[in-house]
């Protein structure tokens, strides 16, 4: 399942041998086994449809509500729900805030009924679950006995970031991008200052080559507006990362590579065992994105099972990549191959590198993370 690059870099200066060695010291990460805790911040890629107000996580359902595997937008199982059930090395109780249609930022009232990543920490989090909270301010129950070293901060956002800023001017995308990150660099140092010490960072995956995208008007030069906006996000994201990191040296942060993932798995369904049942990469069949919740859904007018599309709607993937999604997670969570700064003050990784890695506790060798590296570059190139 591991089909990583590792290339070792040789460290020269006492700068990184020392902050190598006060990070290890200083860190939380006790392990994937060792992981019982999961607050997921995210889209409709991560969405299940909880309600803060209903149950919470418990041994019989360990996402709490609806139903396992909740109302998803890949009509059966999301990553998120193939993590915490098929993946998980302990029992893991995963409270899931991510909400369908989110962006990182509110910037106006009409966002605010899809639950962006602010109103997500600020108004869900904070009052609910921070370690500070003694009367949490809409659970039925007493705030979960969550730990910094037992728990694990899931962040997938962009998808609809980009989706919005790929319409705009260059110069007003650039500075959307600049208010976005901003406010991600808030909601970082926010659930860092109340408690969270170990992070799971998600790049865009490139929904550039979505039924979405590729049917606009022009679409040529849609996608290829596409592509450079999700590479400048990815790019961003990874400097985000880069000095979250420098400021912060009793954080554990991974980044994981949707876009090459994705990528990868468009290429050639046969790259990853989870999706080897893929027949068509390219579009979709409409009676399935209506969502009955059952992955075994075959319609004769489809011509192919659901679980054969890659795409269940026009931006939407189904359950086989958010299966390859949690396994490929669940690799690097196991290998502790933890996002490390680079020696660079600015540093800005390309898009879908992963950025770089340090193995935990090694301070003399640090490693880049090039999932399908191949399928990565030639789209860069």
């Amino acid at each position: 399942m591991q089909t990583h690059i590792l290339f070792t870099i040789v460290l020269a200066t006492f700068t990184s041998v020392s902050s190598a060695q006060s990070r290890s010291s200083n860190a939380q990460w006790p392990g994937w086994s060792n992981i019982s805790h999961i607050f997921s911040f995210g889209d409709s890629y991560t969405d299940t449809r909880f309600l803060i107000n209903d149950t919470q996580p418990n041994a019989a359902n360990p996402l709490g509500n609806p139903p396992f595997p909740g109302r998803t937008s890949s009509n059966g199982r999301n990553w998120i729900d193939f993590l915490t059930y098929e993946y998980n090395e302990s029992t893991i109780f995963t409270y899931n805030l991510g909400r369908g249609g989110a962006s990182v930022s509110s910037f106006d009232d009409r966002t605010l009924e899809f639950r962006p990543f602010d109103i997500q920490v600020d108004q869900l989090w904070l009052p609910n679950y921070a370690l500070n909270v003694t009367r949490p301010r809409n659970l039925t129950s007493s705030r979960p006995d969550w730990k910094a070293n037992d728990t694990l901060f899931t962040i997938f956002f962009g998808i609809n970031d980009i989706n919005f800023s790929s319409l705009q001017p260059q110069d007003e995308r650039d500075t959307l991008h600049d208010t976005i990150f901003v406010v991600y660099t808030r909601l970082l140092n926010t659930l860092h200052d109340s408690g969270a010490r170990n992070f799971l960072l998600m790049n865009v995956p490139p929904v550039h080559r979505a039924p979405f995208t590729m049917s606009m008007q022009n679409s040529e030069r849609a996608v290829r507006t596409s592509l450079s906006t999700i590479q400048d996000f990815n790019a961003r994201l990874n400097a985000m990362a880069d000095d979250f990191m420098r400021d912060n040296t009793d954080v554990t942060l991974f980044l994981f590579d949707n876009f090459g993932l994705y990528n990868e798995v468009l290429d050639d369904p046969n790259s990853k065992p989870e999706t080897s049942v893929y027949t068509n990469t390219t579009g979709f069949c409409a009676p399935y994105s209506l969502r009955n919740y059952n992955e075994s859904s075959f319609n004769t007018s489809c011509g192919i099972p659901q679980r054969e599309y890659f795409w269940l709607d026009s931006l939407h993937p189904t359950p086989p990549i958010h299966d390859a999604m949690a396994a490929g997670i669940a690799d690097l969570l196991k290998s502790n191959q933890t996002f490390e700064f680079s020696n660079s003050p600015n540093s800005n990784a390309p898009s879908g590198t992963g950025g770089s890695s340090r193995t935990m506790g090694d301070v003399n060798s640090a490693f880049l993370y090039f999932p399908a590296l191949c399928a990565t570059l030639a789209l860069l190139l």
